[in-house]
């Protein structure tokens, strides 16, 4: 695919980058992208206030879309995890066996972010700033190929812009309907 791209990042990192306290704090960041319970956990807090539900139900079903479509992804293309294309590729912590792409916590993490991000920069850039934490994690990590990671984010730029302009035209029908009920 684009292992000849990705392999010398990967060991560039790997050699260059890695250390005790870094994998450390990394192995923690990607643990708040596993399943996107994080991402979970927000929107559901965020459902339980009147101001926030509308938001957290795009957020969900923005979250939910990229999930379905990355699972498809990864069992369609199965793509193996670097480590075991080249044994030259160590994985910090456990290495998983599933397939590599695209980076599920790369998705889910950017699936809300940037819901987040369209919704109030207040809370959307730390949303992204924390999101490509999580995304970098998994290459640091030697879990997830760059590309896969890259692929996770306009993936969920993708789908999560679909959901907000959906989810616009929603509304705007409903504001023009409750217009309309008033005045008769």
């Amino acid at each position: 695919m684009t292992e000849g791209f990705d392999i010398p990042i990967l060991l560039g990192i790997q050699e260059n980058l890695r250390s005790d306290p870094l994998s450390a704090f990394f192995e923690g960041v990607s643990f708040f992208g596993e399943k996107g319970w994080f991402w979970i956990v927000i929107i559901i807090f965020m459902f339980v206030f009147k101001k926030t539900r509308g938001l957290s139900i795009v957020a969900a079903v923005s979250v939910a879309a990229t999930s379905i479509i990355g699972v498809i992804m990864k069992n369609s293309v199965q793509r193996i995890r670097p480590s075991f294309y080249t044994d030259a590729i160590t994985v910090v912590g456990m290495r998983s066996d599933s397939f590599s792409f695209p980076s599920g916590h790369t998705l889910m993490s950017f699936a809300c972010a940037f819901i987040f991000l369209r919704y109030d920069k207040r809370i959307g850039i730390p949303a992204v700033i924390f999101a490509s934490l999580i995304g970098f994690s998994r290459i640091y990590l030697g879990e997830h190929y760059p590309s896969d990671v890259i692929v996770g984010v306009l993936l969920a730029l993708a789908v999560s812009s679909i959901v907000w302009v959906i989810f616009e035209a929603i509304a705007k029908k409903s504001s023009r309907t409750e217009e309309v009920n008033a005045v008769y």
